[in-house]
């Protein structure tokens, strides 16, 4: 049975994943460093775990898979990491790799948010994971941006 307070937040946080598999994809194609490269195509692999996990968390709670497009059509967001969003061609690998660190401290502090008033231990300690995945993505990305800007 679907309990639709329940369900919001795990759906913007699959929109949220969603956008932040298409950011890292794209960044990754873009940035010239190999070693950034390398690290963007990792988070983008870890994001889409993310994701996964997300959805069967959704289909535990709602009793059904999640339909495809669905968490697209939600007007809210964690971040407001989009398409434009994502620095022009003549922007630097170490723009790219900022507008990541924010995406990623949004994300966890959504998370954490998310945590505090999940209504069971489950949903609780995957927020909780989460929160911990982004604050790991945000300390490789400062690393990143350190070698970048050397």
């Amino acid at each position: 049975m679907e309990r639709q307070n329940d369900l919001m937040p795990l759906l913007v946080a699959l929109k949220s994943e969603k956008q932040a598999i298409a950011y890292y994809a794209r960044a990754a194609r873009r940035i010239n460093n190999p070693t950034g490269k390398e690290a963007l195509e990792k988070i983008k692999k870890q994001e889409e775990q993310h994701y996964r996990n997300l959805k069967n968390k959704f289909k535990k709670l709602a009793g059904r898979d999640l339909k495809t497009g669905e968490e697209d059509k939600l007007p809210a967001a964690i971040s407001h990491l989009t398409e434009q969003h994502i620095p022009d061609r003549e922007a630097s690998d170490i723009e790219v790799c900022q507008i990541a660190i924010k995406d990623e401290n949004d994300a966890k502090n959504y998370y954490l948010k998310q945590a505090k008033t999940a209504a069971d231990a489950d949903t609780k300690k995957l927020y909780e994971e989460l929160a911990k995945e982004e604050v790991y993505h945000a300390g490789l990305l400062k690393k990143i941006c350190k070698i970048l800007s050397d």
